[in-house]
């Protein structure tokens, strides 16, 4: 081995990759703060499940194939890292090892074997995804040279080490020659017992000859090395760059909730107004877990294969999103590291002059592009649904939807260049406390014969059904509340409404960045359930029950909100409500994105159909955590589709083909998009749409 050059290798590409990385690191301090250092139990879970099991490649039904092939890559190269170090190690010391691997024992022999075995793997997989991207050419694929060239680079770090390894054991058993690498002699002969593909690759090369053999031992020593080397520092130039900031990702994503709660913006604040600095307008007002997403992604395309806006042909595809801010997060980079020492100067600076002064000179660093029009075009934005499948199936747990909300913030209270189709519905919420605009007074209309009190009446009670806005004035919707009122009343649960003290909960406002609107109707909301000291809500809109739970809990509105369909199950497990379990013909169940995705109920509801449907229940192909949109979320239910082909329209045609006589869903945005879907496909008397209220009000006995 040859001491001197190997230091030489290893410094030279160190310090490349040194320089680069605290560039990229520097980049990402740069930016706003986010506290992701909470809870290291649990994140060290995440990590080992997503992360090191590659949960969303192996556990997703559809290609679950490629997810396997790139889990099994992934894999074959942990393995590997322990032959690596030894590689470097043989390069100042011939016959190093690492501890409890360089002798005859079991554990030496059981590593050997299972590197031997990955390698081979590891290559076989490297064969079949470069015939997918040469032959198959998956749609959601991006056939890039760089692609090629690391699946190349990896298949040449597999066989040279494998050679490597098949040349010492021709030199030992054909030439009677000294091995000086790896393991001692005395262990060569029972090494080669558990290398299986190595023995395969002895035999290409054997009869060569021993200074020929010695030779390629050589060449293939140091190509593997170089190789190694050298992908090291393509890493962090390209789309690989999530090599080595997958890791760290899904080990800093969020807890609890699905992905980062919306911040709850300061309003008051006038300074945040005169810097535009509400919502995410420029590049720099990203925050550096955002930025570490967009280091991430490896465009891998299942965004894209899941997204209900880009399968109908909307201009929203979440790998350009991506790469549109990633390259203006670049091209910003030098003006951004200034503008980030200008702030440490702000710290404990009590100077209003002085503080102005560099809060000027930091607007002069600003980029000059808006990020929504110069960088991602408005159709773009508006055409994302929030349903969170991108989210879902991302193997590395960017988080989109978040990013997506604040630059509808930052256009919607800075730019004022939101859809003017919403003012309708805005203006309902401002008048009315509901996006139709009708009357509050009409609010409880819908129970004016079912004998139910309002919290006015009777505060002394279990649980507060929030009826909702769809629930309170859609014609529809309210047969859903007549039926959910039923089964409470039947379950002798001791409930009451607001009335007409209840408003929008404002989750419409928020997903299209009225902030403003949203916290006004959060704040009066908040102050009447608090009034009334409500602790547990009953909410038949997955929306309605998102924002009770998640979004008021960080503006001093803490209750334990249920979903109908989790409250109904447990009445039936209870024994509270018996239902007639002969529902006539086959019935299909639809995942509301906001109600699964968003709060992880998906079992319920089956639970409660099959009950009442006996063997009748068939799901749809895309379900639970892979359910397809009904195109209402997100803003969406209240702005008109005009590109592509329409949402509910496909969700619809999917419900169809399953040839059921009736679909149940827990939402009432998905009631009346699949209903008009239905319609739409001269479907609507052949299969019935209904709610889980309905179905079970209908069959209880």
């Amino acid at each position: 081995m040859n001491p001197l050059l190997m230091s030489l290798l290893i410094i030279v590409a160190l310090a490349v990759f040194t320089r680069t990385m605290i560039g990229k690191l520097k980049l990402l301090a740069a930016l706003e703060p986010a506290d992701r250092t909470n809870h290291l139990i649990q994140r060290l879970k995440s990590l080992l499940v997503l992360a090191i099991g590659q949960k969303r490649l192996v556990g997703r039904a559809k290609e679950r194939s490629s997810g396997i092939m790139h889990a099994l890559i992934f894999w074959g190269f942990c393995v590997l890292l322990i032959r690596s170090i030894t590689l470097y190690g043989e390069g100042f010391q011939a016959g190093f090892h690492l501890p409890f691997l360089g002798g005859d024992n079991l554990i030496t022999y059981l590593y050997i074997g299972l590197k031997d075995i990955m390698e081979g793997v590891v290559l076989l997989m490297v064969i079949w995804a470069i015939y997918r991207r040469a032959v198959v050419k998956p749609e959601r694929l991006h056939n890039t040279f760089e692609a090629y060239l690391v699946l190349v680079m990896i298949g040449v770090l597999m066989i040279s080490d494998l050679l490597y390894d098949g040349t010492r054991y021709n030199l030992i058993h054909l030439y009677n020659q000294d091995s000086i690498h790896f393991l001692s002699h005395a262990t060569y002969g029972s090494e080669f017992t558990w290398s299986p593909v190595s023995m395969v690759a002895a035999n290409l090369v054997a009869g060569l000859g021993v200074d020929a053999t010695i030779a390629i031992s050589m060449i293939m020593f140091w190509v593997h090395i170089c190789t190694q080397l050298t992908f090291l520092n393509i890493l962090p130039t390209g789309k690989h760059f999530h090599v080595i900031t997958a890791l760290p990702n899904v080990f800093l994503k969020s807890l609890g909730y699905p992905h980062e709660k919306t911040k709850v913006l300061d309003l008051e604040d006038e300074s945040a107004w005169e810097d535009e600095s509400l919502g995410v307008n420029h590049i720099h007002q990203l925050n550096w877990k955002q930025g570490l997403d967009l280091y991430t992604c490896t465009e891998c395309g299942r965004c894209k294969e899941v997204c209900p806006a880009y399968m109908t042909d909307k201009p929203l595809s979440l790998f350009d999103f991506n790469e549109s801010l990633k390259h203006e997060l670049y091209a910003n980079q030098d003006n951004l590291l200034k503008r980030s020492k200008l702030a440490a100067g702000l710290v404990n600076l009590t100077d209003e002059d002085k503080i102005a002064e560099i809060k000027a000179g930091m607007a002069e660093l600003n980029s000059e592009k808006q990020l929504i029009g110069d960088v991602i075009a408005e159709d773009t934005l508006w055409a994302c649904t929030t349903c969170r499948a991108c989210e879902e199936v991302c193997p590395v747990t960017i988080e989109h939807v978040p990013r997506i909300i604040a630059m509808r913030q930052g256009q919607t209270l800075m730019a004022e260049a939101y859809p003017k189709e919403l003012n309708v519905a805005l203006k309902g919420l401002e008048r009315n406390g509901n996006p139709w605009g009708i009357g509050y007074d009409k609010r409880a209309e819908w129970a004016k014969d079912l004998n139910i009190p309002t919290m006015a009446d009777s505060p002394d009670v279990d649980y507060l059904l929030w009826v909702g806005c769809a629930g309170s004035f859609d014609d529809r919707t309210k047969k859903v509340s007549v039926s959910l009122a039923k089964i409470l009343q039947k379950a002798g649960i001791k409930f009451a409404i607001l009335g007409v003290e209840e408003k929008c909960t404002g989750d419409f406002a928020r997903r299209v960045g009225n902030e403003m609107l949203f916290q006004m109707m959060a704040m009066e909301n908040i102050e009447t359930l608090n009034g009334y000291n409500v602790k547990k809500i009953i909410a038949a809109c997955p929306h309605c029950l998102n924002t009770l739970k998640h979004d008021y809990a960080s503006m001093g509105g803490n209750y334990e909100v249920i979903h109908h369909s989790a409250f109904i199950h447990d009445l039936i497990k209870s024994g509270k409500i018996q239902l007639n379990p002969n529902m006539q013909g086959t019935i299909t169940y639809h995942d509301p994105c906001y109600l699964g995705r968003y709060n992880g109920i998906y079992d319920q509801p089956r639970d409660i159909l099959r009950s009442v449907g006996g063997s009748g229940f068939s799901e749809l192909d895309r379900h639970g955590s892979e359910s397809f949109c009904c195109g209402a979320g997100g803003g969406r239910m209240w702005m008109e589709e005009n590109i592509g082909k329409r949402i509910n329209l496909e969700r619809a045609e999917e419900i169809v083909a399953k040839g059921v006589s009736s679909v149940a869903v827990g939402c009432p945005f998905c009631l009346t998009m699949i209903e008009d879907g239905m319609k739409e496909l001269e479907k609507e008397e052949s299969i019935k749409t209904l709610d889980i209220a309905e179905i079970v009000e209908k069959n209880m006995v």
